[in-house]
């Protein structure tokens, strides 16, 4: 997409603030402008103005902490950072109805949801080409469908909100989860009939955007194990059937020509953004003035590197500005990859595992105590991933790597106590942003991509029992993973992972592929971990892990902040604030999640 392009789905999301029924005081003020702001509706403009409204509340995702408390904090992957939110990521008991991200998050996919129920119920009275009218339903129906997968993955039963309404209305009710899903897909499956095959401009829905998400939501339906969950999600016999058909349209190249990006690292390069793996990413622009809050997602998976050694090593707009919200379990560097790790490319692509002096200093001390001259372009500071099982075998790592101003062995025995230091995640750093300081980031959000239409396909399979099938679609992504013929490998592999020096050059396709025997035992937990390395931090963990009845499980054994998580953390409570707006309102047990009253 060229930055023509990307201006022109910005500058329409701006002039979008002057149609919204929530724009600021002054225009509220003017009454003429309000009597007749309803009516603005009844025009094409008006009528796309609230549509892309409707898009424009995507971002509110990614603009501030909500996507990342919701979907990553508190998970198997990803645990509390030194200035992490602890409720979430420890469950604590502070975790309730009354945290303002609770609330926060139920408003604006509500306020999303809002702007999609005026765009149906206009667009009936406005005169525009037949063609774009059945598109613009389309467009309506999936954002609407995105919404409400988001909630009741989190809230259970929340109110089925399918008018638009410009009086208040106080007398909602929550309505059963299987009757969500139904209606979730009832909008998809029109979606799918409705949206053009191409994207009528980039960052808007077509059929393959809607073809994945109704994969996602089958399979989700599908996931239930338990008859209570089945019951309660309105599991079908034919979900998986209906999973594979769906994701299998974009796979087989029916709704469009995706393909993986060759390289793994290349695919979350910032000037790479518009590639053939995006099946639908929400749109940010490096222009400020048109940018809005913009993506902040740059600022959470930083660590502390500028506080380690202020001589040689300062803050930089490549490096982030770090926030450190969460960090990585010990699991994701020391059993998510397995034996495999050496193979995998993504292991060393995914973070960032050295920091690169940018000040010169001379006399600098080193981990292992002695001093050494550090000229810009030196290695300051090395997170090894490497386990040392004793205070003997970690002194001498420190002394065979003494050439580095800082090393730090990350996965030591006694590491893990650093909540601050650890290797960033790559995947949403943005050296695009004007200052060091400066938190509104210009980075496409990529809310789905070819590798997970795969990734839904193979585990649609391998849930029916067909693990041929499953395996096939898990290798594209384990070949796309695996290091190419001539990419050299990092040091480790042969002074560490066990590789050998001769092979540093060649490729690993081989050994990452798997067999349908191999993923036939623990099916479940095998993809949930594959899903964890392609998807590491891409905000879709805490989903996962629900739909497939394994959250507790998982973080209990892999998450060492978490032990106080229980059942009950299956579900979100429902905001304080929306249960003091009822009137009538019902009984506790009616209006709130076990567990939070």
């Amino acid at each position: 997409m060229t930055t023509k392009m990307k201006k022109q789905i910005i500058y329409s999301i701006v002039a979008l603030s002057l149609l919204s029924l929530t724009a600021c005081k002054k225009y509220l003020e003017e009454k003429a402008v309000s009597q007749i702001s309803y009516q603005l509706y009844e025009t094409q403009a008006g009528l796309e103005g609230a549509l892309v409204s409707a898009y424009n509340t995507l971002r509110q995702g990614v603009v501030s902490e909500r996507m990342l408390t919701f979907s990553d904090a508190g998970t198997d992957l990803f645990t509390v950072g030194s200035d992490g939110n602890t409720a979430f990521n420890q469950y604590l008991s502070t975790l309730g109805s009354l945290d303002g991200k609770i609330s926060d998050f139920w408003d604006y996919h509500y306020n999303g949801i809002a702007q999609c129920n005026v765009t149906l119920k206009y667009l009936p009275r406005v005169t525009m080409s037949a063609t774009r009218k059945t598109e613009m339903e389309g467009e309506a129906k999936f954002l609407r469908a995105y919404y409400f997968f988001n909630l009741v993955q989190h809230y259970g039963k929340v109110p089925l909100v399918l008018e638009a309404y410009d009086k208040a209305k106080t007398d909602f009710k929550r309505t059963a989860v299987n009757v969500i899903y139904d209606t979730i897909l009832n909008d998809l499956r029109y979606a799918y009939r409705q949206l053009p095959q191409a994207a009528a401009a980039q960052g808007r829905a077509f059929k393959a955007v809607a073809a994945h998400l109704m994969a996602k939501v089958y399979l989700a339906r599908a996931s239930a194990v338990s008859p209570e969950q089945q019951a309660i999600r309105g599991t079908r016999a034919t979900d998986l059937d209906s999973a594979v058909y769906y994701a299998a349209k974009v796979v087989n190249q029916e709704l469009g020509s995706f393909s993986l990006v060759s390289d793994f690292a290349s695919l979350f390069d910032i000037n790479n953004q518009v590639n053939s793996e995006v099946i639908f990413a929400v749109q940010f622009t490096t222009t400020q003035l048109d940018n809005g809050s913009g993506n902040q997602m740059h600022l959470y998976h930083v660590p502390q590197y500028d506080a380690i050694n202020t001589k040689i090593l300062a803050r930089s707009v490549e490096y982030g500005r770090p926030y450190r919200r969460v960090r990585p379990t010990p699991f994701v560097y020391n059993g998510l990859f397995g034996d495999t790790r050496k193979y995998d490319s993504r292991f060393v692509k995914s973070f960032v595992w050295g920091y690169i002096a940018n000040k010169a200093a001379t006399n600098i001390t080193t981990t292992a105590g002695n001093a050494i001259d550090v000229k810009v372009g030196d290695t300051a500071v090395y997170f090894s991933p490497i386990y040392y099982n004793t205070q003997t075998e970690l002194n001498a790592a420190i002394q065979e790597n003494k050439r580095f101003a800082v090393y730090m062995p990350l996965n030591s025995y006694q590491a893990f106590s650093r909540n601050n230091l650890f290797p960033g995640l790559r995947k949403w750093l943005d050296p695009l942003r004007p200052t060091t300081n400066e938190t509104n980031g210009g980075r496409d959000w990529v809310v789905y991509r070819y590798a997970e239409t795969l990734l839904l396909l193979a585990e649609a399979y391998g849930r029916k029992g067909d693990f041929e099938n499953a395996a096939k679609y898990i290798n594209k992504v384990r070949e796309r993973a695996a290091y190419k013929a001539g990419e050299a490998k990092t040091v480790q592999y042969w002074t560490f992972e066990g590789g050998n020096y001769s092979d540093r050059t060649a490729s690993t396709a081989e050994q990452m592929k798997v067999t349908a025997a191999q993923i036939s035992t623990n099916f479940v937990d095998f993809i949930l971990d594959e899903r964890g390395r392609e998807l590491l931090g891409e905000l879709n963990r805490w989903e996962d892990l629900t739909r497939c009845e394994k959250l507790v499980e998982r973080v209990l054994k892999y998450n060492p902040d978490a032990g106080n998580i229980r059942s009950y953390h299956i579900l979100r409570p429902i905001p304080q604030t929306h249960i003091d707006r009822l009137d009538p309102v019902g009984p506790i047990a009616e209006e709130q999640n076990i567990g939070y009253y």
